[in-house]
């Protein structure tokens, strides 16, 4: 039988939407052998930098994009999120799941308990990392000051090692306190 190579990060959360791809080629095509390529990108490598901040494109997908193109795999499964708006030449999107629950979550320090973004107090800080979600935000929110977030890139575990970091270094209340602070 044939097999195709498909390459991914080796990330927990890379792994489990390439999994699902896997499944749903092999319900397509029982015959295909299907082999992953798990792969470390340069995004996974910088921890202690906003994403934001580095001023390169393609964090998540230039190895695999690489490896595609001298043939190391046949395929490539990436977040939508990490892709580049334009795509290198010869590239094409081949197919497009369906979406998993695309909600966020928003944590709260205690006192602002059955708050919402929206009840929030006026000049409320709230940190994230991500450029788009404080765009959608400020936008929806603009009575709430946003502020980049650099640790929670890779701090959001992906792997088991990072899931015993986080639980050993995030307490509830430095976490509340990096999510949300009372304007001063």
């Amino acid at each position: 039988s044939r097999v195709i190579r498909i390459g991914t990060r080796k990330s927990q959360l890379a792994r489990i939407q390439t999994d699902s791809v896997a499944a749903k080629l092999k319900e397509l095509y029982p015959d295909v052998h299907l082999e992953i390529v798990g792969m470390s990108t340069t995004g996974d490598k910088i921890l202690d930098t906003a994403l934001s901040k580095i001023g390169e494109k393609s964090l998540f997908t230039k190895e695999l994009e690489n490896a595609l193109e001298r043939n190391e795999v046949d395929l490539v499964v990436h977040s939508l999120k990490d892709l580049p708006t334009t795509l290198p030449p010869g590239f094409t999107i081949g197919a497009v799941l369906k979406r998993e629950s695309p909600h966020d979550a928003v944590v709260l320090h205690p006192k602002h308990a059955g708050k919402s973004l929206a009840t929030l107090p006026e000049s409320s800080v709230i940190g994230t990392s991500s450029l788009r979600r404080a765009a959608q935000l400020k936008k929806r929110f603009p009575h709430l000051e946003f502020r980049d977030i650099v640790s929670f890139h890779g701090c959001a575990p992906s792997t088991r090692t990072s899931w015993r970091w986080f639980r050993s270094s995030m307490t509830p209340t430095r976490c509340c306190a990096a999510l949300l602070r009372e304007p001063s």
